[in-house]
């Protein structure tokens, strides 16, 4: 799956769901999404435990707005669900 594809299917499922924070849409994609597809995602720091976005989480987060208008929140250190 190609990162334009994984975009689009972002923007879709986020779209469906009312999705309004950055891992709420992680959460659904790394459900829904083949596992190869699933490597680009970023992983917890194994000491701290806190999530970190890479630059492909950075790039769907703001395709995501650019196509929705709905911008998601990435306080991704308070997220605890």
């Amino acid at each position: 799956m190609t990162e334009t594809e994984i975009i689009s299917e972002a923007v879709s499922l986020g779209s469906d769901c009312g999705v309004e924070s950055w891992m709420e849409l992680k959460k659904l994609l790394l459900v829904t999404l083949p596992s190869q597809a699933r490597s680009n995602f970023s992983v917890r720091d194994p000491k701290t435990k806190k999530q970190r976005l890479n630059e492909f989480e950075h790039r769907l987060i703001d395709n995501y707005y650019s196509r929705t208008g709905t911008r998601l929140k990435k306080d991704v250190d308070r997220e605890r669900t």
